[in-house]
């Protein structure tokens, strides 16, 4: 007979964490139960005591993702907080293939990004955001780091040589690692400033 609290029958197999993993390493663009259970080794049903359905498979991956994240500390400037925040999201989406899609495709985000939120929201309202605007200022840096690198991971950037081969700036762009992000974070925090000085 086991001893008290412990289950009777073999260990198991494969738990939530294990099975987020899985399906980080099999990628979004393959992303089912079948495909993941086989990658694990076992029938497609032993997942079903750890997970619900595609979504929430999914909702377990990102949140494995963002768990993992190197998240930005507090006490810099609202800036620098911002642009370490949008760092974030990059690397996130950098980590696996189609990471960027698969995080903009869950319909809430996962618990460990909601609460660096709320952390990072506090920092910006100690430094002169309203409630509203620092909630604004996280989802839109978020929102830019991942469109971004959702659509480079998906862009030829041979055709894209070629269809600006005639524009050097665009060309220049095109060739760096993050595109037009930089820039176009630039601007937003150049209008977020602009709020904050009114």
């Amino acid at each position: 007979m086991p001893p008290p609290g412990r289950r009777r029958g073999r260990p198991a197999v494969v738990d939530r964490d294990r099975i987020a993993v899985a399906a980080l390493e099999v990628g979004p663009g393959s992303l089912t139960l079948t495909a993941v259970a086989a990658h694990l080794g076992v029938h497609h049903s032993t997942l079903y005591g750890h997970v619900r359905d595609r979504h929430d498979l999914v909702a377990a991956a990102a949140d494995r993702l963002a768990r993992e994240a190197r998240w930005p500390g507090t006490g810099a400037g609202w800036r620098e907080l911002l642009t370490a925040w949008g760092d974030t999201f990059w690397d996130l989406a950098g980590r696996r293939p189609g990471a960027a899609a698969l995080i903009r495709s869950l319909p809430a985000p996962p618990a460990a990004v909601v609460a660096e939120v709320g952390r990072i929201r506090a920092d910006l309202e100690r430094q002169g955001f309203t409630a509203a605007d620092a909630l604004v200022a996280l989802d839109m840096v978020a929102d830019l780091a991942l469109d971004t690198a959702a659509a480079l991971d998906g862009l030829d950037r041979t055709a894209q040589d070629r269809a600006w081969r005639d524009d050097p700036g665009m060309r220049a762009l095109i060739a760096s690692p993050r595109g037009a992000y930089p820039a176009k974070l630039g601007i937003v925090l150049d209008g977020l400033a602009a709020r904050l000085a009114r």
